[in-house]
Formats: structure tokens, C-alpha cells, sequence
């Protein structure tokens, strides 16, 4: 209750005690003897129901103002408590939007922490993730699970003699082309610098290699503008049963090199 309630609160009762006190000290008045006889002189039944009536009009008056006042209060305070709830509402409208940006903004972080941020392919991190997921589901299955580890030839010749910023359209042209050539089931990623490793699940090493060599044709007929020679190595390989993902990767690596080795440009695989 608000101090102004309060303070008409206290001026209803003081106004309802001078009516008591009015009231009593006319009917001490009345009740005296010098003043009996004059009244019963002067009331008669008429004049009786009159001056009850009036009495009545008088006390009807008093209550009808301290009411109209009371209402007046209470329709303050309505209007305030509506004021309130808008306020209330609107503030709760805030905190539901700031709660969608915040989560928009934790679901972009994490986007980042597994995206590649120039070439937008997932990073070694998630791809790690992928890739023990997948030997999970190689064991349980008994799947064909296939790895090709590929990178741009002579990528710190194309950054040194024409720029970073080449370079960096070469590797988003390379992750480009490779991912409108690979099946959506693949899982491709950038692995560091100019390295590249696409998995291949329920696929043979035969498969693997057929499609590394399908990609490296891809590459090698991009026409990349300022650099003379634009190609890129493949190293594939198969999951068997013992391996590991350490394992698994290195034997990918180890393909990789075997291509580099042969010159470039080129394809070459080992299986177990």
C-alpha cells in the first residue's frame, strides 16, 4: 500500500470521527432537559422522518465523496499496474530476443571453432572427429573405408612468386572444383597449409583411386590466371582391420609422398 493510500485512508476516518462526533454532540444537545421540551414541541411525526432523512442525505453525501475519491485512487492505480504489465512485457520481449541473438552467436562460434575460415571446408579438428566416428562404424560394420590425402604442387612457389593473395584463390579454386566432384557422403576437409584429405566412406581403394584420378585430371585443366602451372598430388589408401587413426592417416601420407616422389601430378596408392 502506497503512502498516498495511506494518507486517504486516514482522512476517510478522520472525517467519518467528526461526523461521530457532530452526531453525538447534537444528540447530547437534545437530550438535555432545557431542550426536551422544545423538541417534542417541534417533532412530530412529519418532521421527525424529515430530519432522519436529512441525517440520512448528510451521512450519504459524505461517504459518496470519500468513495468517488477511492475510485478515483483505484483507477490510478489500475493504470499503473497496466503500465507495469506494457513494461513488464516489453522487457521480456528483450530478454527473449537478446537470448535468440546470444544463441545465434554461440551456434556461429561454433561454426568457426570446425570451419575453415578461407575455404569454408571443416577443419583438421572436426575432421578428426569425423573420421573416428567413421572407423567406429567400420569395425562395427565391417564397411569399406577409404582416405585420399591430396596437396597443391608447388603451393609455396605460387605464394612466393605471385602473392598471398593468389594463393589464396588457388586454394579456395582447388577446394572449389573437389567439392563439385566428390559424392555428398564424402567428408572433406583441409588438413593444414596446401594439404587436403577427403574420406570415402563405403568405398573400395579401388574406387578411391579411380576418383583421385578423376580429380587430379580435374585439376590440372583449371586455368588459374597468372600461374603457368596449377596441379595437384594424390595419396589413397583403405582401412584394415589393426588399424588405428594414427595409422590410417599415415599410410595416406605415406601415399602422398610415393605420388610427389613420381614427379607430381600424379596418383599413387597403398593398400594393406
Amino acid at each position: 500500500m502506497t503512502s498516498r493510500t495511506q494518507k486517504n485512508i486516514t482522512f476517510l476516518g478522520i472525517g467519518l470521527a467528526l461526523v461521530y462526533w457532530f452526531v453525538d454532540a447534537w444528540i447530547q444537545s437534545l437530550i438535555s432537559e432545557e431542550s426536551i421540551t422544545f423538541i417534542n414541541s417541534l417533532l412530530n411525526p412529519e418532521t421527525e422522518r424529515l430530519w432522519l432523512r436529512g441525517f440520512v442525505v448528510l451521512l450519504f453525501l459524505i461517504f459518496t465523496a470519500y468513495a468517488e475519491h477511492l475510485l478515483n485512487i483505484i483507477d490510478k492505480m489500475t493504470k499503473e499496474l497496466k503500465q507495469y504489465h506494457e513494461k513488464l512485457e516489453y522487457t521480456v520481449s528483450e530478454l527473449q530476443m537478446e537470448a535468440t541473438e546470444r544463441k545465434a552467436a554461440i551456434k556461429e562460434l561454433e561454426m568457426l571453432a570446425v570451419t575453415d575460415p578461407l575455404t569454408t571446408l571443416i577443419n583438421r579438428r572436426k575432421f578428426n572427429e569425423l573420421l573416428s566416428y567413421e572407423i567406429e562404424r567400420n569395425q562395427r560394420y565391417r564397411a569399406d573405408l577409404s582416405l585420399i590425402m591430396c596437396d597443391i604442387d608447388h603451393f609455396k612457389k605460387i605464394n612466393d612468386s605471385y602473392g598471398h593473395d593468389v594463393g589464396d584463390s588457388a586454394l579456395k579454386i582447388f577446394s572449389e572444383e573437389i567439392k563439385k566432384n566428390i559424392r555428398e557422403v564424402d567428408i572433406f576437409a583441409r588438413w593444414g597449409g596446401e594439404e587436403f584429405m577427403i574420406l570415402m566412406p563405403n568405398a573400395k581403394i579401388t574406387d578411391a583411386n579411380s576418383k583421385a584420378e578423376k580429380l587430379r585430371k580435374v585439376i590440372e585443366s583449371i586455368n588459374l590466371k597468372m600461374v603457368d602451372s596449377f596441379t595437384a598430388s594424390f595419396g589413397v589408401t583403405n582401412f584394415t582391420n589393426g588399424d588405428t587413426i594414427e595409422s590410417f592417416i599415415k599410410r595416406a601420407d605415406d601415399a602422398l609422398y610415393q605420388a610427389k616422389d613420381k614427379g607430381r601430378n600424379t596418383v599413387a596408392a597403398v593398400a594393406i
